[in-house]
């Protein structure tokens, strides 16, 4: 089974290399901190627990991209910052495969 960590690789190289006028529009939050200080630093700079790993910015909308392996669960924090952004009308979507995240791009983009 591919890691989240894998797939994210295999799915930012595929999207920028399929659609090279839109790099820099597929952006990874940086959600995960090592150690305690780095991790209330984050959060004072505004590090949001649950944040989906991926945002793709395209048509004056942001798409929310939680990656998950195939058994991967949804944490808590993950489920109510799902509810917040879907609740102010942002959507938000869970890949579990480059082929979905190829899905999700054609409904984007065409």
């Amino acid at each position: 089974m591919i890691s989240e960590g894998r797939l994210q690789q295999d799915i930012i190289m595929w999207f920028n290399n399929t659609h090279p006028e839109y790099r820099g529009l597929l952006c990874y939050n940086l959600n995960n901190s090592t150690g305690g200080r780095t991790a209330k630093m984050n959060k004072y700079l505004g590090v949001v627990a649950g944040r989906s790993d991926l945002v793709l910015y395209k048509g004056g909308v942001a798409y929310m991209i939680e990656l998950k392996t195939l058994k991967g669960r949804q944490s808590t924090p993950q489920l109510a910052w799902e509810s917040k952004v879907r609740a102010e009308g942002f959507d938000y979507n869970i890949v579990r495969s480059l082929e979905e995240f190829k899905d999700l791009i054609s409904r984007i983009f065409f």
